[in-house]
């Protein structure tokens, strides 16, 4: 908004006037450009100067500089005099804007022959405040005590104009008072610094709940912005060091489902004053109560729990700050589940049975709950009862065989045993390929015999000087010979396999090898097919002869016997054919064979 001021001034034989137009008011930040404008009007086009003034500290006007037919005059002496300038539309400039800037500003028009003319400007200048600093009570404030406690104080610093401070919970804005006795309050103090800027501080009192142990305080300086703005700064938040008498105590343990032996267990106990008390834990037996040895912050641990770890224990937090009426301890019933260890029947780690047997396996288990019971061998799960029938041995039945005891109510908590079942037996050989073909006298044979049996059985060879080599996996020897072929012990070559339990024998016969021979009816059948063959050809060569002679004949190219009938050759088997050369067109074929000769050709 502008502010016109209409200044008559009065003349000889006249009434003139000068009006002054500028702004109320103009706000800047400290070391900013200040630009006052002055726009002047007049009735005519009159000569005109202008001067520019302020009132100083001491409440005295004083001129700063002056504008006339274009040129600029600063007067000497004043704190604008290095830092000022008019410009050519009558404006104020004010270069690094300072707080003592802060002032009314006056504009004087003076013309020739329409008088003069007056406005004045509020300048503003704002500072932003530092950082706020926090000064936090490190003392125990305690919920007990009659009257509000010293909590905190927040200080903003250097600053233009002076901030106010405000304290937050939680970020909620506190109610605050003004004095004591109502629970909350804060006192203010702002001091000006010798540079103009201003230092406010405020300290916070309260009368601390038990509520205000988790709550987060903080304090936040709101301070202006040209243009009516504002803008915050906030604190660190803080937490009040309280001090309040313990109320309840609990008493936990973890893990907290079922617990088994074996497990480790920790027992826990709390209270809920603070600074935390000090902690008694106890275990109780036949209603003695033993102390145990547990840490200072109420914590006992039970490594390898077992079933003597079961029982009643205590704990029992040490607060003498707590009223008589408070109960501060508490009680925990612990229970270790457990299983007995596992019977097995037969009793023995192994047992050994001859091949074809049977074995009956039983085991049984008890604890502080019934367990499942399963057979298994291996990852195979054999049988899900306490009994497992093992019927007819066979040498794969061997191995560990191990009875698991598990509770499912209860999980992990299982046990085990195990039993290893050695099958013996006599010898048992592969009677195959006993039966061998050697193609010639000298030729190399490899024979070869595998034996299965427990003990692992030993393998001889008859006769004995033949080249033996042996290897074995478990039960089973594998025993190979090689040799060169000899008609003289062809049917003498056997193997045995032989063990504590037995021996079993394995002969072989070797045959020389005979080629198939073609026999009498199949040679009949070939010389019959090669005749047809044979047929066939001549006739098919036969048939060519005739075709190339019958080709021939068409062409003329063909020479004939000179008689007109000549009969062929016959064949005793058919008489009645007979083949006549005859004479067609005789005329013309001698015109064509004879030349002009007049020879006889050959007529066909």
């Amino acid at each position: 908004m502008e502010v016109l001021l209409l200044i008559a001034a009065l003349l000889p034989g006249s009434l003139c006037a000068v009006t002054v137009s500028v702004h109320p008011k103009v706000e800047i930040e400290i070391g900013q450009e200040a630009v006052l404008k002055c726009t002047p009007k007049f009735s005519g086009s009159p000569k005109y100067s202008v001067d520019w003034s302020f009132i100083n500290q001491e409440g005295t006007r004083v001129r700063i500089a002056t504008y006339n037919e274009g040129r600029t005059s600063v007067d000497q002496g004043t704190d604008f005099t290095d830092r000022v300038a008019v410009k050519s539309d009558n404006s104020l400039v004010i270069k690094d804007s300072r707080v003592k800037d802060e002032s009314t500003f006056f504009c004087k028009v003076t013309s020739v022959g329409e008088g003069n003319g007056e406005g004045s400007t509020e300048l503003k200048v704002y500072v932003s405040p530092a950082s706020p600093e926090l000064s936090v009570e490190s003392q125990l404030l305690s919920i007990t005590e009659d009257e509000e406690s010293e909590v905190a104080t927040c200080i903003s610093r250097n600053s233009y104009p002076a901030p106010t401070i405000e304290w937050y919970r939680n970020q909620v804005l506190l109610n605050l008072g003004t004095e004591k006795g109502s629970g909350l309050y804060a006192t203010a103090r702002t001091t000006t610094e010798s540079s103009g800027l201003y230092t406010v501080s405020s300290t916070l009192f309260l009368k601390p709940q038990k509520e205000d142990a988790d709550a987060m305080f903080s304090c936040k300086v709101v301070f202006p912005l040209p243009d009516g703005g504002t803008s915050q700064m906030e604190s660190k938040k803080f937490k009040l060091n309280l001090h309040y008498y313990t109320e309840d105590v609990t008493f936990t343990v973890s893990p907290a489902g079922p617990i088994k032996e074996g497990d480790t267990v920790t027992l826990r106990c709390e209270g809920d004053g603070h600074p935390p008390p000090t902690y008694l834990m106890q275990e109780v037996k036949n209603n003695v109560e033993e102390e145990l040895k547990s840490s200072s912050d109420g914590v006992y641990v039970i490594q390898n729990a077992s079933q003597s770890d079961s029982g009643t224990y205590r704990c029992e937090a040490l607060d003498f700050d707590s009223p008589a009426d408070v109960q501060l301890f508490r009680n925990l019933e612990l229970f270790v589940h457990y299983l007995n260890p596992v019977t097995v029947i037969p009793s023995e780690n192994e047992v050994k049975r001859l091949l074809k047997q049977d074995v009956q396996l039983f085991c049984s288990c008890d604890g502080s709950e019934n367990p499942d019971l399963i057979w298994k061998k291996g990852d195979a799960v054999l049988s899900k009862a306490s009994r497992y029938r093992l019927k007819e041995l066979s040498y794969s039945d061997s191995g560990v065989y191990t009875c698991e005891a598990n509770v499912p109510s209860v999980p992990g908590l299982r046990k085990e045993q195990s039993i290893t079942i050695v099958v013996e037996g006599p010898p048992e050989l592969d009677m195959e390929n006993h039966q061998v073909e050697v193609e010639s006298e000298g030729h190399p044979v490899m024979l070869s015999c595998k034996a299965k049996g427990n003990p692992a059985p030993t393998i001889t060879w008859s006769p004995p000087d033949l080249k033996v080599s042996e290897s074995s996996t478990d039960l089973e020897v594998r025993s190979n010979v090689s040799f060169k072929f000899n008609s003289k012990t062809m049917n003498s070559i056997s193997c045995i396999a032989k063990n504590q339990h037995g021996m079993i024998k394995k002969n072989f016969t070797l045959s020389m090898y005979v080629p198939p021979s073609m026999s009498p009816a199949q040679e009949q059948t070939g010389g019959s097919s090669t005749a047809i063959i044979a047929v066939v050809v001549c006739v098919l060569l036969l048939l060519l002869v005739v075709a190339l002679f019958y080709f021939l004949q068409k062409k003329g190219k063909l020479a004939c016997g000179r008689s007109e009938k000549q009969p062929l050759a016959q064949d005793p088997a058919s008489a009645e054919l007979a083949v006549e050369l005859k004479s067609e067109k005789r005329n013309d074929q001698r015109g064509l064979l004879g030349g002009g000769g007049g020879g006889t050709a050959a007529e066909c």
